[in-house]
């Protein structure tokens, strides 16, 4: 009896110092973390629109990345750094998604065009956030995406 106690006190006291020691990461990103299809581009400047539910552009956000993706035309795949301060977001830092040649930066900005972005900085206007819902806005475009 008593060496099953001590077994059952060695076991908690290993789980104890076990799980104090990991630190479990999150974010406080709230419904923005995630994986959204953008599904419609509206020109602000010319009020024409342009219908990508068809297409497979897809922003992501997990923790303090970000990542850009075309998964059927190849447009590219970029990770960068953003900020989300409740009604804006802030895209920054973007790189090339190529492990095997260092991720190189971004030089470029048109590369970024088909994804709705349209510097290696831009700033958004956050219309709408909730749920399966987001709509992003600057001067020149608004974006409009569903969640997965």
């Amino acid at each position: 009896m008593y060496k099953a106690k001590a077994y059952v006190v060695a076991v908690i006291a290993a789980f104890t110092i076990l799980f104090t020691g990991c630190t479990i990461e999150s974010s406080d990103n709230g419904d923005l973390d995630g994986f959204w299809h953008l599904e419609r581009v509206d020109s602000i400047q010319t009020g024409s629109s342009s219908d990508l539910a068809k297409a497979s552009l897809f922003w992501s956000f997990q923790a303090k990345l970000m990542r850009v993706t075309d998964y059927k035309n190849h447009n590219g795949d970029f990770l960068m750094r953003f900020d989300h301060n409740g009604s804006v977001l802030r895209t920054y830092d973007p790189h090339e998604n190529d492990r095997a040649n260092g991720d190189p930066a971004v030089a470029d900005a048109s590369k970024l065009k088909p994804f709705g972005i349209n510097g290696i900085e831009d700033t958004f206007r956050v219309e709408n956030l909730k749920g399966s819902k987001m709509v992003l806005s600057t001067r020149k475009l608004r974006l409009t995406f569903k969640k997965f």
